[in-house]
């Protein structure tokens, strides 16, 4: 009995001192475990106090906020356009002769038909004369030789032969008269004679240029437009025109032509707008611009673009909320001007920190100089 007491104490005191050593073992792991939280919590505990501190060292950044508010928003491009006469023509001569009048003087207005320049006439009305003569001499032969055939004293084929050369005579009366009235150079438009390179005393040959005549009462804006425009430009019948050399006078241009191809090397599609010109004081070879609107958003929300800060592919602006700078991820979509709508990321009533905003952090105190409504004001300040 006593030796068994005895195995059994051995046995006890046998597995005591064999748990001992993982005893201490998970004894030292707790100890590390609990140390290593208080460590960590310890060290956050610094970290938040030591962001206070800093915050309350660092002064508010002053900044200019801007209420962001629903507006109408034109998505619309701008083309470098310039302006060309209605219409230009060169009056040419039609018949050879010396000038023997100027009529007219460079700038001046003139109706279609004014005689512009007159060439010496002399010998187109001689020979105009001289067909005369000859063709009343060749009607009197005629009657008489239409009586003598009726008679039948002369041959039906002699009244012919006078009948032709009648006829004959009469196309040279007409091309003389026509020939005439050609020494009177006169104007096929109505417009502003332009130039007149002809002299007094000058002999002119068959089509030389004697003049320079513009139309315009209405003048033509002609545009190059891009192949990623041109779908803005099929179903357009007006545009905007503005030309800065009349201290940006604003007119509405009538669509009147689209190219169907481009021109070759600037791959531009040639669009003609129509504008009246009444009192004349939009000239020909001024230069123009013509905006045209590509899509209307209603409702929109918009920012300076410099306003918008990209940084590793993100795009994003500061708002500010009671004080404090907050970051806020946008996606931006049409640029109009110096201002770019937000397409998604802000809420009307929100305030985008519109100056300032470059020297702020998410989370940093922002004290407010101004808030405005309108982007413009910014230049105000």
């Amino acid at each position: 009995m006593a030796d068994n007491e005895k195995k059994i104490k051995t046995r006890i005191l046998r597995f005591v001192w064999g748990i001992v050593p993982w005893l201490m073992v998970l004894a030292v792991v707790g100890f590390v475990v609990s140390m290593g939280g208080r460590i960590n919590h310890e060290k956050a505990r610094i970290e938040k106090e030591k962001a206070a501190a800093m915050k309350k060292e660092i002064p508010p950044v002053r900044v200019i906020t801007l209420t962001l508010k629903e507006k109408t928003v034109k998505d619309r491009i701008e083309l470098p356009a310039v302006i060309e006469p209605w219409d230009d023509l060169w009056v040419k001569a039609e018949v050879p002769g010396q000038v023997t009048h100027i009529l007219a003087d460079e700038g001046i207005r003139v109706k279609k038909g004014r005689v512009l320049i007159r060439l010496d006439d002399r010998d187109y009305i001689a020979r105009l004369n001289r067909i005369e003569a000859n063709y009343d001499l060749a009607r009197l032969e005629y009657k008489r030789m239409e009586k003598l055939t009726s008679q039948k004293i002369t041959s039906a084929s002699r009244l012919d032969e006078v009948e032709a050369r009648l006829k004959d005579l009469v196309a040279q009366r007409k091309e003389a008269q026509l020939a005439l009235e050609r020494t009177r150079i006169t104007s096929p438009i109505s417009g502003r004679v332009n130039e007149i390179p002809a002299k007094l005393g000058d002999f002119l040959d068959k089509g030389q240029e004697v003049a320079h005549i513009l139309m315009f009462d209405k003048v033509k804006v002609t545009a190059g437009v891009p192949e990623s425009d041109v779908a803005a430009v099929l179903d357009l019948n007006q545009a905007e025109v503005i030309i800065d050399a009349l201290d940006r006078k604003r007119v509405t241009g009538k669509k009147v032509f689209l190219s169907s191809q481009p021109r070759s090397l600037s791959r531009l599609y040639d669009l003609e707008l129509e504008v009246a010109n009444p009192e004349g004081r939009i000239l020909p070879g001024m230069f123009a611009r013509v905006f045209l609107i590509k899509s209307v958003y209603e409702k929109a929300l918009s920012v300076p673009l410099y306003a918008v800060i990209t940084h590793d592919e993100e795009q994003f602006v500061f708002i500010e909320e009671e004080g404090v700078a907050k970051k806020r991820l946008v996606k931006i979509g049409v640029l109009f001007g110096w201002q770019v709508m937000i397409e998604s990321g802000l809420e009307p009533g929100e305030r985008v920190i519109a100056v300032g905003h470059r020297m702020v952090d998410d989370g940093q105190p922002v004290e407010v100089m101004k808030n405005i409504t309108d982007p413009k004001e910014i230049f105000e300040s």
